[in-house]
């Protein structure tokens, strides 16, 4: 994953450690990290944290403590260890029906062993709320390790004391193997990190310099504050609090409450104005991955239509030749299939690809409903998910995948791809 903090002041941090723990001739493998914060008096603080144990010591005075009560972790483990290391063993002359069963059973103790050590989980996020692992995993058990590297570890300390994050690096000391050299800085790891930080954090940052951020909104955030204490909590909001220095509207484009996917936001007014002005101009392409509640037999196609906000259901747009504005819509069939929804039947779907032209609101949900004639599922305006029955689906369908755009300073173009969480 992108490092989600400038590096090079942790990296001088970083560079002093591993003087230190080669003065220590120190033995171990593992990731080491730094993060420098700042306090409430714009005091520069520093942390340092080590990924797992460190030499079969979870907590070290001057470092980091793991996310869990280390009494409480080794009692977790205590029940079933003597008997995964008895079935690790192999017999002699073993059938392969009986090794078979032999690692079902074994799976099954590690796994309720790993439910277990993770139940005693809990960080503290950017929003000074606790977490558990339950609160992110959406029942799923996640990877042995998840949560024992050096960023998390870090990230919810900084936040537990309050600090500001403003630099983070690690780097990996011990003996090469096959993806990792000694001495040798990497970001955040996809396999772990990337399933906790987004939580931490409270934004999945896919990209991030001096003049931009990009992010991927999850479904159900606002992306940007709405009226009333209540709806504060958004893109902009969450972006702004892990980056105090952003300019107070960063946002140049928006994506609907319900719609997940990439967005672009600046960190001062001239990109601000120069990634605006693209947007005016037509010059961002942008595509979005739907599922529409229904079958289209067409290949592709063109949509254009002129709608306007309903004044008596307001966010609802209706279809209006004289006073609505155009949107317009490119769009490609991906595929017809079956799905199973959430009420457990099997419905017709067909995934689209659309390419909008034009920036209007509820652009793609109404192209979908009014001229495709299939609404996007999960669609609670403009479907069949109307009310709060049994069964209803728990999100939209509308993903934004691909945002292309040319860099507000340097001109470079930036393109980025999301992968939705639903399947297509």
């Amino acid at each position: 994953m992108f490092a989600p903090f400038d590096e090079s002041k942790a990296r001088q941090v970083c560079q002093k450690m591993m003087e230190d723990l080669e003065r220590e001739k120190c033995a171990w493998t593992g990731m080491f990290g730094a993060l420098v914060c700042l306090d409430a008096a714009g005091n520069e603080v520093v942390l340092r944290a080590f990924s797992g144990s460190y030499d079969g010591k979870w907590n070290r005075d001057g470092w980091a403590p793991p996310l869990f009560d280390e009494e409480k972790y080794k009692a977790a483990i205590l029940p079933n260890d003597k008997k995964i290391h008895e079935l690790s063993e192999v017999p002699q002359n073993e059938t392969p029906e009986q090794k078979a069963a032999r690692d079902k059973e074994r799976l099954a103790l590690c796994n309720q062993t790993l439910e277990k050590i993770y139940s005693l989980y809990s960080f503290c996020c950017a929003d000074k709320k606790w977490r558990t692992f339950s609160d992110i995993s959406n029942g799923k058990l996640l990877p042995t390790g998840t949560g024992d590297c050096s960023a998390p570890k870090l990230l919810s300390l900084a936040f537990s004391k309050d600090l500001l994050p403003i630099s983070m690096a690690e780097f990996y000391w011990g003996k090469p193997n096959t993806r990792l050299e000694p001495k040798t800085f990497y970001p955040p790891c996809d396999e772990k990190c990337a399933l906790i930080l987004p939580a931490i954090l409270g934004l999945k940052i896919l990209y991030r310099d001096q003049n931009i951020l990009v992010v991927e909104k999850p479904s159900g955030l606002l992306s940007v504050p709405g009226r009333g204490p209540d709806k504060q909590d958004c893109v902009v909001n969450r972006a702004r609090r892990l980056f105090p220095n952003m300019i107070e509207q960063p946002s140049v484009h928006r994506l609907d409450m319900d719609t997940s996917g990439l967005m672009v936001l600046a960190f001062d007014e001239t990109s601000h104005r120069a990634l605006n002005a693209q947007f005016e101009n037509r010059q961002v392409k942008k595509n979005y991955i739907a599922v529409l509640d229904g079958v289209i037999k067409d290949q592709e196609g063109r949509v254009e239509l002129k709608h306007r906000v309903d004044l008596e259901n307001r966010p609802r747009q209706i279809l209006d030749d004289v006073y609505g504005k155009l949107a317009v819509t490119e769009w490609k069939r991906l595929r017809v299939w079956t799905r199973r929804g959430a009420d457990g039947k099997e419905q017709k779907a067909t995934s689209v690809l659309f390419s909008p032209l034009t920036g209007r609101t509820h652009q793609l949900r109404v192209a979908a409903a009014f001229s495709l004639g299939a609404p996007i599922v999960g669609d609670n305006l403009y479907g069949r998910n109307l009310g709060q029955e049994k069964g209803q689906e728990s999100r939209l369908y509308l993903h934004a995948c691909d945002l292309t755009f040319a860099h507000p300073v340097t001109g470079q173009e930036m393109s980025f791809h999301s992968e939705p969480d639903f399947s297509f």
